[in-house]
């Protein structure tokens, strides 16, 4: 479909330019800012073609989710038919379309500034243009068989925080951590729970600690948790990297590149969210190598030695420190 069309269709399902106080795009999401965000459709918006997901954020805020081939376009005719301007003049490109990135300021995770601490055991006006509405798609899409376009959990994870900073207007109030979206991050070999050294580990198998990372989440007051693991540096560098502007939190068991991965510890810098090191055993009483941690530079407290509850004890004072409850 045309981008144009891409794009009236947008405004149609957010309630009307008149609706819209801000916008901005990053390399897979068109990010608004609403009025009043119970005029927003989320069911219009996803049957919008190339639209992959939705995601509400910050009470006003939201987020549509496109292919990185087309969201620029989008974004452009977006910005052609309202006249909004992006929000501040910035793009937040990063590196759409050749274009280099824009700076990103965010706060320190310590608020102190000083040692990371250790936790041991013990009416608005009308779109112009166009009389197709949103709804018209939408019956249109559900008699084609194409109507949620979220290809896998990876998508869900790119549905992510709305750069929401500009001042509120009188009487509105703001609610920064409405959605508060929690990320859990474990090294090489955690997907061995229950196999690998009982007696240093547990007995209780990766998919128990799944499940008690997102209950203690829910408990703690975040709305959504990711709980990923890989046995690849890379790849959990990338998985840092793309946490930025998706997710209010880390917490983090690096296991064994806890000891050897500076790339591990210059990610959490970059994108710079609060974070927790949590380990299961107590690994500052272990073999000599292992009371090295680069990961602890960049997280503002780490929780050894109790097991896999420690996890829930991080992800606790994950949301004490950025507000929840």
């Amino acid at each position: 479909m045309d981008k144009d069309k891409i794009a009236e269709l947008v405004i149609d399902a957010v309630g009307g330019t008149g609706n819209i106080k801000a916008n901005g795009v990053c390399m897979t999401r068109l990010r608004l800012t609403t009025r009043d965000p119970s005029k927003v459709d989320d069911a219009s918006l996803l049957a919008i073609p190339g639209v992959l997901g939705v995601r509400h954020r910050g009470g006003a805020g939201v987020e549509v989710v496109f292919g990185p081939r087309i969201v620029e376009d989008v974004w452009r005719a977006f910005v052609a038919r309202t006249g909004i301007p992006p929000k501040d003049g910035r793009t937040f490109f990063a590196g759409v379309g050749g274009r280099a990135a824009q700076p990103v300021v965010h706060s320190p995770s310590t608020a102190s500034g000083g040692r990371p601490k250790a936790v041991e055991a013990p009416s608005a006006p009308e779109r112009p243009g166009g009389d197709s509405s949103a709804k018209d798609v939408t019956e249109a899409a559900r008699t084609k068989g194409g109507v949620v376009k979220v290809d896998s959990q990876e998508d869900i994870a790119a549905l992510v925080q709305l750069l929401d900073g500009s001042a509120p207007d009188a009487g509105e109030t703001p609610r920064p951590h409405a959605k508060a979206a929690l990320l859990v991050i474990n090294g090489p070999n955690i997907n061995m729970l229950g196999v690998r050294e009982p007696s240093i580990y547990g007995t209780h198998d990766y998919h128990y600690l799944e499940r008690l990372c997102q209950k203690a989440a829910r408990e703690a007051g975040f709305a959504t948790c990711e709980v990923f693991q890989s046995n690849h540096e890379g790849d959990i560098v990338d998985k840092i990297q793309e946490a930025l502007g998706a997710f209010d939190g880390i917490v983090i068991n690096p296991a064994a590149y806890t000891h050897t991965s500076v790339a591990i510890l210059d990610a959490l810098k970059a994108v710079a969210l609060p974070a927790v090191e949590v380990h299961i055993s107590q690994v500052d009483q272990r073999e000599g190598f292992r009371r090295i941690s680069f990961v602890r530079l960049a997280c503002f407290e780490t929780v050894a030695g109790l097991g896999l509850e420690g996890y829930a004890k991080a992800i606790r004072d994950l949301a004490a420190h950025i507000g929840l409850g």
